[in-house]
């Protein structure tokens, strides 16, 4: 997937977990994209979109303006585009959303690569809702709560998701035992995006560096279950190391650790 389309996505995601209408927009991104798969090709007109979750997500109707705002409009995931004229609209959402014949469609980068799109929010839908059920009864300190989304991340293989996510709070941090760790898991998880994506080098040297961040850490730490994780995390590298650059090949998500932790 390109970079600009992956880091748009994951932007909207990670404000999701703490901004209620980036959750509205990313059930709004998952309709456009099951209306583009009826249609069988990526655009909708807009009034096909604002019709369908009047029968489908009835919740959805009073985030309309805000929820499409993070979605349509310039350096966005989905542009306006006239069905009579071609014209593409430059600002954003229109004034009024059923005033003329538009059409909802991929940005040119994200239209290049929509079945990863797809796919891609396919996954955020079901984390959204894993996320809703883990909501009320989830950790109430901070950082325990980020490490709860990361490892939701993690585990749904959105490997550059939960770094990012965890950097954010990473940074923040002063100098200490829990900043190292943070530093530890976030090359971890970079370290097994490389290894999704096939790359030899990449996963083994980011393996290694966040493996050395969390040397020596057992127990619970931010709530993750290190005795459980970490030696898996080891032998997971181990495996690669054995295979060799020039066996490497992307490693499925069966063989890479999950994250356990607790409420």
């Amino acid at each position: 997937m390109k970079r600009i389309v992956r880091n748009r996505l994951a932007d909207l995601l990670l404000e999701a977990f703490d901004k209620p209408e980036r959750r509205a927009a990313i059930a709004w991104l998952a309709l456009f994209c099951e209306l583009a798969a009826q249609r069988n090709r990526p655009e909708v007109p807009l009034a096909d979109l604002l019709a369908a979750p009047r029968a489908v997500f009835p919740e959805m109707d009073e985030t309309v303006d805000v929820a499409l705002a993070h979605l349509i409009g310039p350096e966005k995931l989905l542009r306006l585009r006239r069905a009579d004229t071609g014209e593409i609209l430059s600002t954003g959402m229109p004034s009024k959303l059923e005033s003329a014949p538009w059409m909802v469609e991929p940005e040119p980068d994200a239209r290049a690569v929509f079945a990863a799109v797809r796919e891609r929010v396919r996954v955020y839908t079901g984390l959204m809702g894993r996320l809703g059920r883990r909501a009320a009864s989830g950790p109430r300190d901070p950082l325990q709560r980020a490490m709860t989304e990361a490892a939701l991340c993690f585990n749904a293989g959105l490997f550059f998701e939960a770094h990012e996510h965890l950097e954010h709070h990473w940074a923040g941090q002063p100098g200490g035992k829990a900043k190292r760790f943070l530093q530890g898991i976030i090359q971890i998880s970079v370290g097994f995006h490389h290894a999704l994506e096939g790359n030899f080098d990449g996963a083994i040297n980011q393996l290694a560096k966040g493996l050395e961040k969390v040397a020596g850490t057992t127990g619970e730490m931010l709530g993750l279950d290190c005795t459980d994780f970490l030696p898996k995390v080891a032998a997971a590298r181990e495996a690669i190391v054995k295979r060799g650059r020039a066996e490497m090949s992307p490693v499925p998500l069966s063989e890479i650790p999950r994250m356990f932790v607790g409420d």
